[in-house]
């Protein structure tokens, strides 16, 4: 009969009186106290960002909300300024038809 590697060596192990040997368990790595403070460094980085978007996206609404409040208010500044021109122009054809109508072809100096 033909043994296998295994069993010759468990056959000579035995001869020999040594027991069979078990795998080590593979160790934990090595904690270093420096892994640690880099650990909660990083920890800290990303917290920070974390604030500083929420801070802009916050910044971000209020400076929409600026924005739209003057876009609005431009808006009513340009129609009060075309009423404005509208009415002053208005005024000048008045006052032209006035000089027309009593100075240059009125009766003024006529009697």
């Amino acid at each position: 009969m033909q043994m296998t590697t295994e069993q010759q060596l468990a056959q000579l192990a035995a001869q020999q009186n040594v027991q069979p040997r078990v795998p080590a368990q593979p160790k934990p790595p090595i904690q270093f106290a420096f892994t640690e403070i880099g650990e909660q460094i990083i920890a800290s980085l990303v917290k920070a960002a974390d604030e500083q978007v929420a801070e802009a996206e916050a910044m971000r609404v209020r400076v929409m909300q600026l924005a739209d409040s003057i876009g609005t208010q431009l808006k009513e500044q340009a129609a009060a300024l075309a009423e404005m021109h509208e009415r002053t122009k208005a005024f000048g054809h008045e006052v032209l038809e006035a000089h027309k109508r009593f100075i240059n072809g009125g009766d003024h100096g006529k009697d």
